[in-house]
């Protein structure tokens, strides 16, 4: 049986830079040397932490400060040292209405309430309906403690969230004393030059954006190099429950010493691979199932969004998938209060390329025979 696997937010493989990285291996090894012996502290290499910086400022314009940079075992090691830092179990925390299922389960498991807000597949988070849902705790008595967000390219639906909406979000947090966590772990993957708008972080004039970043979706899932970006007294709260004495220095200073040399020239090659992946999935859904289905075009991202027929009995999808290995992720599996919703996420990036248009086709053969 073959394996078309469109699940898990992996880069693509065929691009994944093995022998540059042995390079960078040696640089950096001659240049922190003994000092390996050391613990990394809890912000961690500071040249990977000028990457970060210049990563940044790459695509805002500005750089930033290295003092409020954290390094971490991934992204969502930084989630959970923040959400840890800021919330006690029945705590309110408002996310989009559909949200990567690896947050919701951490924050099922931190005994948070969950309150989802809609959202637009193309524009990210509804204003309205969140200020709507903000004064109906308000009236409630009931007071929210954050707001997570992933800006770029949205996992499930690689929506991207607009200016005018970024805008109105940093309004609603003041005016509702909130902290925002902006989660941007998909940053850098664009398939359109200057695609997204400035960030909640630089457009923040409050301190009130926690950010939130990844090296793992440019590289490599397993790399687990993440950091987030936070004024010194939100810092000092968030490292008070961090007890791992820091993040690998020798990941970091290899990984720093790869995209020292290397950041532009990899961003090119691997968002213009994983693009084409994407229309590979893209037209072969429009040729199969264009008559039954609607799904997202993504600008960026790793992810693609399909909305079945409500006819579809999800567990014969399955099932049928399966037949052909075919993987995908349902769609209950990211909505806030997991209900039942016709729909499937596809993750593009790491099926080969010549594997996608059969799989994708065999993808749609057993969607037409799970309708009832």
């Amino acid at each position: 049986m073959r394996d078309f696997a469109f699940t898990g937010g992996r880069p693509d493989p065929g691009t994944f830079p093995t022998q540059e990285l042995i390079t960078a291996s040696a640089k950096a090894l001659e240049k922190i040397g003994s000092d390996l012996v050391n613990y990394p502290g809890e912000d961690g290499n500071l040249q990977l932490r000028e990457l970060a910086s210049l990563r940044f400022q790459r695509r805002e314009g500005i750089p930033l400060s290295l003092d409020n940079i954290s390094l971490t075992s991934g992204s969502m090691q930084a989630l959970d040292l923040i959400f840890r830092a800021y919330l006690n179990p029945g705590d309110i925390v408002l996310t989009e209405e559909l949200v990567y299922s690896g947050t919701l389960g951490l924050l099922k498991h931190l005994e948070a309430d969950i309150v989802g807000i809609p959202l637009d597949y193309a524009d990210g988070m509804d204003m309205m309906a969140l200020e709507q849902q903000l004064n109906r705790l308000k009236l409630e008595g009931k007071c929210p403690r954050l707001i997570y967000v992933t800006s770029n390219h949205q996992n499930p639906t690689g929506a991207i969230l607009t200016l005018d909406r970024r805008k109105r979000l940093l309004e609603l947090a003041d005016a509702f004393d909130l902290l925002i966590i902006e989660d941007d772990c998909y940053g850098d993957i664009d398939f359109i030059p200057n695609v997204t708008p400035d960030s909640l972080y630089k457009l923040d004039p409050s301190n009130r954006v926690i950010y939130v970043a990844s090296f793992s979706k440019i590289l490599g899932a397993g790399v687990r190099l993440g950091y987030f970006v936070a004024s010194s007294s939100q810092r000092n709260q968030i490292h008070s429950g961090r007890w791992d004495l820091g993040t690998s220095a020798l990941a970091s200073a290899i990984v720093a010493q790869f995209f020292t040399d290397h950041l532009e020239e990899h961003l090119e090659k691997t968002n213009l691979v994983v693009k084409a992946k994407c229309q590979a999935v893209l037209d072969t859904l429009d040729s199969n199932v264009s008559d039954l289905c609607s799904w997202t075009k993504p600008r960026g991202g790793l992810f693609l969004w399909i909305e079945l027929p409500q006819e579809t009995d999800m567990n014969k999808l399955r099932k049928l998938a399966g037949q052909k290995g075919i993987g995908f992720s349902p769609g209950s599996a990211f909505h806030c209060r997991h209900e039942p919703i016709k729909a499937i996420r596809l993750a593009y990036a790491y099926c080969a390329a010549e594997k996608i248009p059969q799989g994708i086709t065999y993808l749609c053969h057993a969607i037409r025979e799970a309708q009832r």
